[in-house]
This record gives structure tokens, C-alpha cells and sequence, in this order.
């Protein structure tokens, strides 16, 4: 997989007439200065040209949506799925469990469901934090062992003020080269919330430097069709006010589910369960609005409620069996204020009386995060941390994971019991059954937010 990284937005003019004298400079050649040599304010007008160029450059020139075209049984459906993944310390085991899966999950998908598939890849770190970098991403494949040898140049580490660079890996994973015609999924795999949300010790509480805001994102992915199954790992999400509350508004937002994951063995499960729930889905999007435009057209003035719910009848009873992933969903009171917030600034004022009321009580559990060789620890000295081949011992009980020349752990250093990886795997099951509320009211909010509604 060949790695990407958005370059700084250019200015081109016409292309000079054939036989024309060739213009003097009037000067000498502008220097054009480094991304890390920008100042902040530079650094962000740069980055909003370019996703404003992208955004402009990917709209239709003023073509209506058309509805689906119905499937054709002899052809292969497509599916593009990205894993977006935060790569910091603490996400070691989900990295090599989705290296380990990776084939298994092609191979469920592409030999057992007869799926054409293209995997994608977008990784995350955070900003400023000396990571080698805070984003990448690995354009669109077939070759799931391809993915594999990627996965295995990717390390757990960076990271420290616990909020991420979420935003970053959801805007790549936006601009991937997604097909028109092919259902589109990521997995986001995370156990931070993106920064900006109201954190204790977040080194950027009003966003990230950039500018970029990931609740804009998540409206651009929604339009675009990307449907997201956030998959929070726990119980680090939770030890966070807003982590569960975003992870549960990012699937809102675009359409999709999210989702508990208490072991990283449970990964490949969930992933294939999401991407054969969705695709059954996307086959009756066809279906669905034939019977939209003719329920609107015999009762055009009947309320849109009802309209929907006389779809769903006559669908649910035609459609047949249509499978769904069946596992421990993500659960928050709370996550329908970041759900109908349309930007950051809006979700982190909504949020506020829960994040101070979180912060009164000691965190449930801790969060890893990478310590280099001369890292110090913390002021607040309440996360596990993840320690350098020479780190010395500071005496600071904290729990700590130590590298092979570290000082042997004392027993206030060692993990609590409730923070180790339990031994059985999550429970993820495929099931199998008539098409639920729950999953229409997805699919029909997903074509209405495309235009195709």
C-alpha cells in the first residue's frame, strides 16, 4: 500500500499560448517554506484552502442524485472498507489483531459473501507531540496481505495529553478514493476522543491546530455516503467524559453503529458483522425508494413519518431476511447532544456540565500512553504509561508497562486487575432475521442525507 499525505494547496494559471515569448521573472523565485516552518495561523489557512479545493473539485456540476440502480445478482457487489485507527501507545493490541485478521476477514468477505472488496488504511497519532507523524494513510487495495505488511511497519506509540488527532484520521479517511457505486464503511478503532471537547489537560481545548473540525468532517462523510461502525475500545474510552459520547455521534452522524469492544480478539468479528450487515442493506436501497416515490405520489400529503412508516411495513414484509451484527453496543445518555451538534464549538458547550461533573470524580480506569527516554510524568500522574528502553525509575506508582531494560516492576507499579485484557473475546454474533426499525431508519436517513431522498 502506497502511503499519502496531503500536499500544500498550490495556485496554477492558464497554461502559456504555443509560440508566445516567454515571460520574465519579475523577481527572484519565491521560497516555499516547509509545513514545520509555517507559523499556526499560515499552517491553517493552508489546510482550509486545501480541503476547500478538495470539497469543490468533488462535487457533481450541478448533476441531481439518481436513485440506485437494482442489484444485479450477477455481478459482484462492491464494498470499500477503511480502517481508521488511532496508533498511539495504548492501541498495541488492536494493531496486531487487526494484522492477524486481516486475511480472514477477506477472506469471509470476497470468498464467502462473493464481495468485491478494497481494503484502505488511515492511521492516527496526535499533534505536537514528536510522533513521526499525526496521520497517514494507504490508498485502496485488494491484496489483504498487502495490508497486512502495512499493518506490520505501523507501532503503538505517541501520544500523552490523552484527547487524539481523531479529526485528522476521519479527514483523510474522507478524501480516500472511495467508488461512487460501492458501499463505504470505516471502522474507526479508537480510545480517545478527538481534542477540543472539554478534557482535563488537553493541550488544545479549543480544537486541533489546524483549524480542522471533526464534527464538519463527519457532515461531509455522511453526504458522501461513508458510513462509519465505531468501535471504542474499552475500558479506556469510558475513563473519558467526552470520548463515548463522540464515538456514539460519529455512528449517528453518518448513519452507522457503535459499538463496545472489551477485547481486541473480538475485532475481525465485528468488522465482518458490520460489513455484511451494511451490505445487505445497501441492496434494498432500490427497493426502498420505489416505494417512497409511490407512497408520496398517491398521498402527497400524507406527513413524512407516517410515509416511512408505510415503507417500512411494506419493505420489511418483501425484503426477506437481512442480517445484522449483534454485540454490546456503546451506551451514553449524553450522546444526543454531541449527535445534533454541527460543529465543535457547539458540541464542547453542550457537553460542558458533563465534563465538569466528570472531572469531580477519580477516573475509573487509567489510559496508556508512549514515554520516551527522558519523559517526565504527567502533573495530573494518573495514566498508565508505556516506558522507554532505559527509563529509570521515578518513583511515581503509577501503572507503568516496562521495556526489556527497564527496572523490574514493584507491585504498586503493576496494572489494576479491572485494566487487563479479559480473557474471553467480546461476543459478536451474526444474526439473522427481518429487517428491523432500527436498521431502516439507518438506510433511510443515509439517502436522504446523499440527496437521493
Amino acid at each position: 500500500m502506497s502511503s499519502y499525505e496531503t500536499p500544500l494547496p498550490t495556485r496554477t494559471g492558464p497554461p502559456p499560448t504555443p509560440g508566445a515569448p516567454m515571460r520574465p521573472p519579475l523577481g527572484p523565485p519565491p521560497v516555499r517554506r516547509q509545513p514545520a516552518a509555517m507559523g499556526m495561523q499560515e499552517m491553517k489557512e493552508a489546510v482550509e484552502a486545501a480541503y476547500a479545493a478538495d470539497d469543490a473539485a468533488a462535487k457533481p456540476k450541478a448533476e441531481p442524485k439518481t436513485e440506485p440502480a437494482v442489484p444485479n445478482p450477477s455481478e459482484k457487489r462492491e464494498l470499500d472498507l477503511v480502517f481508521t485507527m488511532d496508533v498511539t501507545g495504548s492501541m498495541g493490541p488492536y494493531i496486531q489483531s487487526a494484522k492477524w485478521n486481516v486475511e480472514r476477514i477477506a477472506a469471509r468477505l470476497q470468498q464467502e459473501n462473493g464481495y468485491d472488496v478494497r481494503f484502505g488504511l488511515v492511521v492516527y497519532r496526535d499533534h505536537h507531540q514528536g510522533d513521526e507523524f499525526v496521520q497517514r494513510r494507504f490508498q485502496f487495495t485488494r491484496d489483504a496481505v498487502e495490508v497486512k505488511n502495512t499493518l506490520a511497519t505501523i507501532g503503538a506509540t505517541g501520544g500523552g495529553d490523552g484527547p487524539e488527532a481523531v479529526e485528522a484520521g476521519l479527514l483523510y479517511t474522507l478524501h480516500m478514493d472511495w467508488r461512487e457505486t460501492a458501499t463505504k464503511i470505516c471502522v474507526l478503532i479508537g480510545d480517545a476522543p478527538p481534542h477540543g471537547l472539554g478534557e482535563a489537560g488537553d493541550h488544545f481545548p479549543n480544537g486541533a491546530p489546524t483549524g480542522v473540525d471533526p464534527f464538519k468532517v463527519l457532515n461531509q462523510m455522511s453526504q458522501k455516503g461513508i458510513t462509519i461502525y465505531a468501535v471504542g475500545c474499552e475500558p479506556a474510552l469510558s475513563a473519558y467524559a467526552s470520548a463515548t459520547n463522540f464515538w456514539i455521534s460519529a455512528a449517528q452522524k453518518t448513519n452507522g453503529r457503535a459499538v463496545a469492544l472489551e477485547s481486541a480478539a473480538s475485532l475481525g468479528d465485528i468488522i465482518v458483522g458490520g460489513a455484511v450487515e451494511e451490505m445487505d442493506l445497501h441492496m434494498l436501497q432500490a427497493d426502498l425508494c420505489k416505494r417512497v416515490r409511490e407512497v408520496r405520489l398517491s398521498q402527497p400529503h400524507l406527513p413524512e413519518a407516517e410515509v416511512q412508516n408505510q415503507v417500512y411495513r411494506a419493505l420489511s414484509s418483501s425484503a426477506g431476511a437481512t442480517r445484522q451484527l449483534s454485540m454490546k453496543g456503546l451506551e451514553s445518555k449524553d450522546a444526543h447532544l454531541l449527535a445534533a451538534a454541527d460543529a465543535l464549538e457547539t458540541a464542547r458547550a453542550a457537553l460542558a456540565p458533563i465534563v465538569k461533573s466528570h472531572t469531580m470524580r477519580p477516573k475509573a480506569e487509567p489510559r496508556g500512553y508512549y514515554r520516551g527516554l527522558t519523559a517526565t510524568d504527567s502533573p495530573e500522574g494518573c495514566h498508565a504509561a508505556y516506558r522507554g528502553l532505559a527509563a529509570a525509575d521515578d518513583g511515581i506508582k503509577i501503572p507503568r508497562y516496562r521495556a526489556m531494560s527497564a527496572a523490574a516492576p514493584s507491585p504498586m507499579d503493576v496494572a489494576p486487575a479491572s485494566a487487563k485484557e479479559p480473557a474471553e473475546p467480546t461476543e459478536v454474533k451474526i444474526e439473522e432475521g427481518t429487517l428491523t426499525m432500527e436498521q431502516f431508519a439507518r438506510l433511510y436517513k443515509k439517502l436522504e442525507k446523499t440527496g437521493v431522498l
